[in-house]
C-alpha cells in the first residue's frame, strides 16, 4: 500500500497535520497552537525600504498564531519552526522593545 501523502493529527479528529518538518509534523493547528503557542515569541515587522525596489504591500511575515500574513506591526513566530535570525539579518522583523517599568512615585531606583 503506498504511503499516505498527508498526516492525520493525532488527536484523531481526522484533520490534516501541519508544519514544516522541524517538530515532528503530529498536530493539526488547533491542537499545533495548544502544544507549542506558549512557546511562540512576538516580533516587529519592518516596512521594507521602497528605495530597495521592494514594496510594502507585496511584503508579509505569517503569523503562527493566528495564520495572518501580516505586513506592518506585531506577528507571533514559533523560534522552532522558523529561521528567526534571516528575517532579523533581512531587515524583515526586529525585537520588540521592553518597556521599563514605571517608577513609584516616592521611590528611587539604585
Amino acid at each position: 500500500m503506498p504511503k499516505p501523502i498527508f498526516k492525520s493529527c493525532e488527536n484523531g479528529d481526522g484533520r490534516i497535520a501541519i508544519g514544516t518538518g522541524i517538530r515532528p509534523i503530529k498536530f493539526c493547528r488547533p491542537c499545533h497552537l495548544a502544544a507549542y503557542g506558549g512557546q511562540f515569541t512576538a516580533w516587529n515587522v519592518i516596512i521594507p525600504h521602497r528605495e530597495l525596489g521592494l514594496d510594502p504591500e507585496d511584503m508579509a511575515i505569517a503569523c503562527a498564531k493566528t495564520g495572518e500574513d501580516i505586513s506592518a506591526g506585531t506577528v507571533w513566530l514559533d523560534p522552532v519552526e522558523t529561521r528567526i535570525d534571516a528575517l532579523v539579518y533581512g531587515g524583515l522583523i526586529e525585537a520588540i522593545p521592553v518597556k521599563a517599568a514605571p517608577v513609584e512615585a516616592g521611590k528611587t531606583e539604585a
